[in-house]
């Protein structure tokens, strides 16, 4: 047993049991209770953790709910790759692409949009190879919709009071079950010697799965787990009752034989997953999230909620459109409430609350993949849509897929603060090892390289039990069923009408990363030599977009503490842009006649303040003239260098963008923009 699963089997809590008497309910969502009353303060770590409880949500992207959120990397996005805002579109008079454009909830039913292809194919078309520029033809015109504040104003308030992952991507670039099983156990079997791979959604309840999940590895190592579903129905007519076939475990063989088995032992696997021989018939009461929450909410309660919660909602509450974000609220509201009524489980509860994938739904930050001979990462790029056929075509990524919304609500996780880390699916998994101690072994190599663990979302040594007054659902709800039916369908704008949307003022608390990139380029005879090291201890992946001609895009994982190399050939000229997280971008314009002026980046060795340098070298026989915008400019004598250091931590929260240009040569240009990580907490840019 590791020291984890030690820690986790001394509370008794996690038994199910320790909690009967607890105190009584808060007020409301409004209301607050004392650190005094909530108990003691614990020890101030990872340890204080007592239960998860995981809510996965239906098919939104992130700039679809939150790129114009203020201080996230949404519209406003400076580094975002070239013209991706600006997606081609045949249909267009007006310049021949679309912006994103906002559905305005109180002029159009915006609540009620439907849905968009969001097959493995067409996310792999709009992927393009990471160029993210087919967008529209893949998805048609209205995956450039989003909505703002006024439209969401509980999910955003949620948000803003607690912890909202800017740099969370869904495990796969396709359909809701494949990422669903990534989330719960961490793979689609590529090699598909256990009824993968998995890249289509088969029928719900079947089962057509074999390797181990999981919840299965928690029921081993003796830790308590639960799905809570509505059992009435399934994926029937009724949105609001039933489990909309989100709950993945049905598809897997080993959980029907618990369920047939007579054995109780063998059978509580089955009651654990929330599998059922039977569906109870629709109660009517599908509307009452009370009702369809019930045991979740009795759960709650009485104290006895498991160390690991998975809450599976029905298809009107999940999400997915044409199911309406508001009453999805009404339900996160509802499982909210059941926590924070129970001080003594809210003082010690993380509740994680993400989507499966984004639907069809644009998003313009370009997802880590795997690069090409990644074990477990590439599958033939042309799958198949249902059971019996082979891929077949060139290897592609598996994922990540698209950014997607994760919310992280805690006591450890308060005050608005932003997280730009690396995250997928797996990731929810990660977390629960590192608490647990219990590891998912499916997970790849890569993507535990490439995503995190989401605990640099938490300050365990600050814990806040207060509870956030929130915009109430119920009212939002009910406005929604008066209003949004007599409003026309949304549509895209009319030619002419378009503008890029405006991303809210200000900035936003943000959490340290374990990310310290830095890169630049070096010009050669037909090649720029690209040299990029990471400072930190996490790994990251840059991406250079070639855009001269006969350019090819790269992708260059670069591990904590290490470093990459590599060559981008050109012809006469070069324009080139690596990206990377939070932020991190390095521009090189320019053509042969300037290679001898070159720039190299580094960071001072000081971890706890370090600072960004350039050092300019100039091996040409006459001088060179530069300027740096927002700065003084200076000049660089023959077979000279010159270095320009940027104290950025004390200037500007870490952010640095330093722009040169050579005098003389307008085609000549380096940028160099991202983040100074000292281990604390800073803002957004």
């Amino acid at each position: 047993m590791g020291q984890a699963e030690g820690r986790l089997s001394r509370r008794s809590v996690l038994g199910g049991a320790a909690a009967a008497g607890v105190a009584g309910a808060t007020a409301g969502l409004g209301g607050a209770f004392s650190e005094a009353a909530a108990g003691p303060r614990r020890r101030g770590s990872l340890d204080d953790v007592e239960r998860v409880v995981v809510l996965m949500q239906e098919n939104r992207s992130f700039d679809h709910y939150y790129g114009t959120a203020a201080g996230v990397r949404g519209f406003g996005d400076t580094a975002a790759v070239r013209d991706v805002f600006r997606q081609p579109d045949a249909k267009r008079t007006d310049g021949g692409h679309l912006l994103p454009f906002h559905v305005d909830t109180a002029l159009v039913d915006g609540q009620d949009l439907g849905d968009l292809a969001h097959d493995w194919a067409t996310t792999h078309q709009a992927w393009a190879n990471g160029a993210y520029d087919a967008w529209v033809p893949a998805k048609t015109e209205m995956t450039m919709s989003y909505f703002n504040r006024d439209d969401l104003p509980f999910h955003r308030a949620l948000a803003s009071a607690f912890t909202l992952c800017d740099n969370y991507f869904c495990s796969l670039q396709g359909p809701t079950t494949p990422n669903r099983l990534y989330h719960w156990t961490g793979m689609i079997d590529p090699d598909g010697e256990l009824g993968g791979p998995a890249t289509w959604n088969p029928d719900d309840y079947k089962p057509v799965y074999r390797w181990t999940t999981y919840p299965e590895r928690l029921q081993a190592a003796g830790i308590s787990w639960q799905v809570y579903a509505n059992d009435e129905v399934g994926d029937g007519a009724d949105g609001y009752v039933g489990d909309y076939g989100d709950n993945p475990l049905w598809l897997f063989q080993q959980y029907h034989d618990a369920l047939a088995s007579s054995d109780p032992k063998k059978r509580q696997l089955a009651e654990r997953a929330s599998l059922r021989a039977k569906w109870k018939p629709d109660s009517g009461q599908g509307k009452n999230v009370d009702h369809v929450l019930q045991q979740f909410v009795a759960d709650c309660k009485a104290g006895t909620l498991p160390a690991v919660s998975w809450v599976v909602a029905p298809y009107a509450y999940c999400e997915h459109p044409a199911a309406r974000p508001v009453d999805g609220a009404a339900y996160t509201q509802r499982v909210l409430k059941a926590l924070w009524d129970n001080p003594k489980l809210w003082e010690s509860t993380v509740i994680l609350i993400n989507y499966d994938e984004n639907d069809g739904f644009f998003d313009h930050v370009v997802p880590p993949c795997a690069p090409a001979g990644t074990p477990g990462e590439l599958l033939p790029v042309n799958q198949p849509s249902g059971p019996g056929g082979v891929g077949t075509g060139a290897p592609a990524p598996i994922g990540l897929g698209p950014r997607v919304p994760m919310t992280v609500i805690s006591p450890w996780s308060r005050g608005g603060f932003v997280n730009s880390q690396v995250f997928d699916h797996t990731s929810v998994l990660r977390f629960l090892e590192t608490w647990t101690g219990v590891r998912e072994p499916n997970i790849s190599a890569w993507r535990r390289e490439i995503c995190g663990d989401l605990t640099s979302c938490f300050d365990f040594a600050r814990r806040d039990v207060s509870i956030p007054s929130l915009p109430d659902a119920t009212a939002l709800r009910a406005e929604a069923d008066r209003t949004q039916t007599k409003l026309p369908k949304p549509a895209p704008p009319l030619t002419g009408q378009q503008a890029m949307p405006e991303q809210e003022r200000g900035t936003a608390p943000a959490r340290a990363l374990p990310y310290q990139p830095v890169a630049f380029v070096s010009v050669g005879a037909g090649s720029l030599a690209l040299q990029a090291s990471n400072h930190g201890a996490a790994g990251l992946q840059l991406a250079s977009y070639a855009y001269h001609a006969g350019g090819v895009s790269q992708r260059f994982d670069v591990s904590g503490g290490g470093s990459a190399s590599g060559k981008i050939a050109f012809a006469s000229s070069y324009d080139i842009a690596v990206h990377g997280p939070n932020g991190f971008v390095v521009e090189a314009s320019g053509d042969s006649s300037t290679a001898g002026v070159e720039v190299a980046a580094s960071i001072s060795e000081s971890a706890a303040h370090p600072i960004f340098q350039l050092k300019v070298t100039n091996s040409l026989s006459r001088s060179a003239t530069l300027t740096v915008k927002g700065r003084p400019g200076f000049v660089v004598g023959p077979h000279g260098s010159h270095t320009l250091s940027v104290d950025a931590l004390a200037d500007n929260s870490g952010w640095y963008d330093v722009r040169l240009s050579l005098v003389g040569h307008p085609e000549w240009h380096r940028r160099f923009a991202g983040h100074l990580e000292n281990g604390q907490p800073s803002r957004t840019a």
